[in-house]
């Protein structure tokens, strides 16, 4: 029996004097020293219930760099999806461009012949007419990657009902007078 108040006093005084030699020094230490301070902060967040405010700020930080970089990515995939839609769109919208304008030089240059000039354009009208809805439609595309509220050139031409969109050109075509036409 006096051995436990015995070990109980030398253990009270272990840690009286390692508090006195280790700890305070330490404590003292970390009010010149963020490096200190850091250490000090990892081993109560580790180890005591409550954590320091330090750590708490890095947790907050760690946080708030973590969502920044989420969002940077985010937007970094968001614009390469964007650039890559544009270039497809740009590809279709050359083809498709270069293919009106090839089919409009044939035309103009038969177009002096009587019966094949007609031919040529009547021919040419509705592969125009499904290469310009393609190309509205692709406009409509880019102009929805752009966040532009109202872009319906492809429904506003027509181009969702096609027959009705030819039909529509047919019925322009012979309403209009053109000038060396002779007057009725």
């Amino acid at each position: 029996m006096r051995i436990l108040p015995r070990l109980v006093r030398s253990g009270l005084n272990v840690v009286v004097l390692f508090s006195a030699l280790v700890i305070t020094p330490l404590l003292a230490l970390s009010h010149f020293s963020a490096g200190m301070a850091g250490m000090l902060a990892d081993f109560a967040e580790s180890y005591l219930p409550n954590p320091t405010l330090l750590s708490a700020e890095k947790k907050s930080r760690a946080k708030a760099d973590s969502r920044l970089r989420d969002q940077r990515t985010l937007a970094a995939r968001d614009r390469a999806v964007k650039r890559r839609a544009a270039a497809a769109g740009s590809s279709i919208v050359s083809n498709k461009g270069k293919r009106v304008l090839v089919r409009g030089t044939g035309a103009m240059m038969v177009g002096w012949i009587p019966v094949i000039g007609v031919a040529a354009d009547v021919v040419s009208l509705s592969e125009d007419y499904t290469d310009i809805c393609a190309l509205f439609a692709t406009i409509d595309e880019m102009s929805a990657l752009l966040y532009f509220p109202e872009s319906g050139l492809y429904q506003g031409n027509y181009c969702d009902v096609p027959e009705q969109g030819i039909e529509l050109l047919k019925e322009t075509a012979h309403s209009t007078e053109f000038p060396w036409d002779p007057p009725q």
